[in-house]
């Protein structure tokens, strides 16, 4: 930030030294006046103690050396001592470089000079100048002989050209070159208009120490440096020089260290333990590092963001005469958050926060250093995206993964893709407390996302390998995994197989839609319902532990309604009993089973004596055009052309309906509408049929019904008839004696 002008900070303080160099020059003057006579002075009443040795009133002493002046001394008094001490009064000292020109002068009210300690000390109004404009004051100024150390404990201030400062205190070793200002320590800097003007620089400290053989200049004690909008603070502010070049190498920040700008369009703050800036040799900023529980913050209204971790460090990329940021890399626990710009959530109600949390992250910034282009986290990598408004869509949604790597839009800091790899997990889960929406999740080896710019919602992610995906009690696995937000549908490609706490199904291809609840299956589809029961006893099928098993070429999977729709070549089936039809319906809620389309069934079976002594259940096989179960009345309930079939028996009838026992044997069928009954060498016709299992009977009735018996030859008719199918008996009633019944015997030749 102050690239440019802690140099000058620097050469500044070196300037001061000059103060201890002119004192030494005041030294070597009283050495050579105890050597040489003294000039011609006016005798007078001492005016002090007997201790006087000696007074000159309007004293000038000037040194040269090879015919060129080194230095002269005035002073309107000068008192000696007997203990060797000497008084200067209104003294005036200056120096002279090889080429003759002034090079430095004191002036003091009062000069004191101490011969066995060795020490020469100024008062009174002291001004101390250069020839290249520095100017120190202060009301006291000592200098140590045998230490060669200038000091003052008393305010100083300082000036040179657009420099200027002050202290209370200072103390300048000349051997060493090195200046401190003791309290208060304070440096202002005025750019020059011909250099472009601009604010100036200050800096302020308890105390500033400057090293010339090291290139140090340090502030110390709540350091302070502000330059127009920009300002800087720590318990400690060093400046360290290149000893070549005498440029800035770097600025050490140290304890509750802190840098904020509010200059239009590099609006930030950085906080930071301890923080090191380096400087190029064009004195741009190359590197800033932030050590310490270091937090990073823009405060750009269209560009909000902050990063916090142990450890940030900040390259810049030259940019004119200044530098922009170009990376920021972190070390640590590191988080970084992503605000909409001021004023989005009521342009965009469904703006969202975008926090990255990962053990080390790096971003890369697009030229200006105001907006990001792209972010790679490593270890243990988690993106949140968070909705501003909540509302019943709103999802949280959390992408983690062992590394990931976002790539920003040009505007905004908006993400515009996400990739992660060895091992992902996104998770979609409702903001609205107590919903009906449950937690979502997909997983896999890789995933990549794209994000909607505006919304900043997933608008498209892909998982593969190994893909997962889980919503509530329904969970799925495939190769691969698409997740398409505007539809919240999930792709499953790649042996896809879904499943809940009642069955599961896979196929070619799945469709899961997450909002709406209900899967779309197609190719092979097959489902494992893994009890009659877990199948809600829809199936009318015999076996209650048993799995019922379904397939067809495609199916419509309703989970939250325990419904499935199978189209295509369907059947269900369970041991040797099925249904198969252009289409088959489950309902677990409503417990029953439709199937439409050229319908096959084998549900039920008749218990038949088959050989003398001998009987077993002799299966029923059905069709029509529909079919029809329920499990609460136990009736399978058939439609349109419907032919009941069990060994040479068969009934045909437009409807029928076949009541099973709770052995799913059956109990008792009923046919109506152009009813056919056929049996080998009989066949009977009627308006209705209603069979019986108990006692293997079917009663015919009609207007009028029909049975012929072409092995006899008889052909009966009536109203009512029933026939014993087991002896071929048949009984025939008028139904009340309204009517004739009528045998007609067949005589053989």
């Amino acid at each position: 930030m102050f690239s440019e002008k802690l140099p000058s900070v620097a050469r500044f303080l070196s300037l001061v030294v000059l103060s201890g160099v002119l004192v030494l020059l005041v030294v070597s003057f009283v050495r050579r006046r105890q050597q040489q006579s003294a000039p011609p002075s006016r005798r007078t009443d001492p005016l002090l103690s007997e201790k006087v040795v000696s007074i000159v009133e309007g004293y000038k002493y000037v040194s040269s050396e090879q015919g060129k002046e080194k230095f002269r001394l005035l002073a309107a008094r000068d008192t000696s001592y007997a203990d060797g001490r000497h008084e200067l009064e209104q003294l005036d000292l200056t120096t002279y470089g090889p080429d003759g020109k002034e090079s430095g002068r004191i002036r003091a009210d009062r000069g004191t000079y101490r011969q066995e300690q060795g020490q020469v000390a100024f008062g009174g109004h002291v001004i101390a100048s250069s020839a290249d404009g520095l100017e120190v004051t202060s009301e006291a100024l000592t200098y140590d002989q045998q230490t060669e150390v200038a000091s003052t404990e008393v305010a100083v201030n300082f000036r040179r050209a657009e420099m200027s400062g002050s202290a209370v205190g200072a103390l300048v070793h000349v051997k060493e070159r090195s200046l401190a200002l003791l309290k208060e320590a304070r440096v202002r800097i005025v750019p020059p208009a011909k250099k472009g003007g601009g604010p100036p620089l200050e800096v302020h400290g308890g105390r500033a120490d400057y090293n010339e053989k090291d290139g140090l200049v340090r502030f110390t004690g709540a350091a302070t440096a502000t330059h127009g909008a920009r300002l800087a603070s720590a318990d400690n502010m060093t400046g360290i020089l290149n000893p070549q070049t005498r440029q800035l190498d770097r600025v050490e920040l140290r304890g509750q260290s802190h840098l904020k700008s509010q200059e239009e369009g590099r609006k930030g703050e950085l906080r930071a333990r301890d923080m090191d800036f380096y400087f190029d040799p064009e004195q741009r900023l190359k590197l800033a590092a932030a050590n310490g529980a270091a937090e990073a913050r823009s405060l750009e209204p269209d560009a909000p963001r902050e990063v916090t971790a142990e450890k940030i460090d900040a390259t810049y990329a030259p940019a004119g005469k200044d530098s922009d940021l170009q990376t920021l890399v972190t070390y640590g626990r590191t988080r970084v958050k992503i605000s909409p710009p001021e004023g989005a959530a009521g342009k965009q109600p469904s703006a969202a926060d975008r926090v990255l949390e990962a053990d080390g992250v790096r971003l890369g910034f697009r030229p200006g250093g105001k907006l990001m282009e792209q972010a790679e986290a490593e270890g243990h990598a988690v993106l949140t995206v968070t909705p501003l408004r909540v509302t019943p869509q709103a999802d949280r949604q959390r992408l983690r993964a062992p590394r990931l790597r976002a790539e920003f839009y040009e505007t905004e800091n908006a993400i515009r893709t996400f990739s992660a790899e060895g091992g992902a997990v996104a998770e979609l889960e409702p903001l609205e407390p107590g919903g009906r929406r449950a937690k979502r999740v997909l997983s896999g080896k890789r995933m990549t996302a794209n994000f909607h710019p505006g919304a900043q919602e997933v608008a498209e992610l892909t998982v593969e390998e190994e893909a997962k995906m889980t919503d509530g009690m329904r969970q799925a696995t495939a190769a691969r995994a698409v997740y398409q937000g505007a539809t919240e549908m999930v792709a499953l490609r790649g042996q896809p197989l879904v499943w809940d706490e009642t069955a599961r199904t896979g196929g070619e291809e799945i469709d899961a839609y997450l909002e709406a609840g209900h899967s779309q299956a197609r190719g092979r589809v097959r489902t494992t319902y893994y009890s009659r029961e877990t199948a809600g006893g829809a199936a009318p099928f015999r076996r209650g532990n048993a799995p019922v098993f379904v397939a067809a070429d495609r199916a419509a999977l309703r989970h939250g309604e325990g419904a499935a729709l199978y189209e295509g070549n369907a059947r269900a089936w369970q041991d040797d009993n099925f249904v198969r039809a252009e289409t088959i319906e489950f309902d677990r809620g409503e417990r029953q089973m439709l199937a439409a389309g050229s319908v096959r069934s084998a549900l039920y079976g008749v218990e038949r004596e088959v050989e003398p002594g001998r009987k077993e259940v002799v299966p029923v096989f059905g069709s029509a055009d529909r079919m029809s179960y329920t499990d609460q009345s136990r009736v399978v309930h058939y439609e349109g052309r419907v032919k009941i079939q069990q060994g040479a028996d068969q009934i045909d009838a437009a409807v029928a309906d076949a009541t099973l026992d709770e052995g799913n044997k059956l109990s008792r069928l009923k046919a109506s509408r152009d009813v056919v009954l056929t049996q080998p060498g009989r066949r009977g016709t009627g308006d209705e049929v209603e069979y019986t299992a108990a006692s293997d009977t079917a009663v015919l009735t009609g207007d009028l019904a029909r049975v012929e018996d072409r092995e006899r030859e008889v052909t009966t008719k009536g109203a009512r008839l029933t026939l014993h199918l087991r002896d071929a008996r048949i009984e025939a009633a008028d139904e009340g004696g309204t009517r004739r019944v009528r045998t007609t015997h067949r005589i053989q030749r």
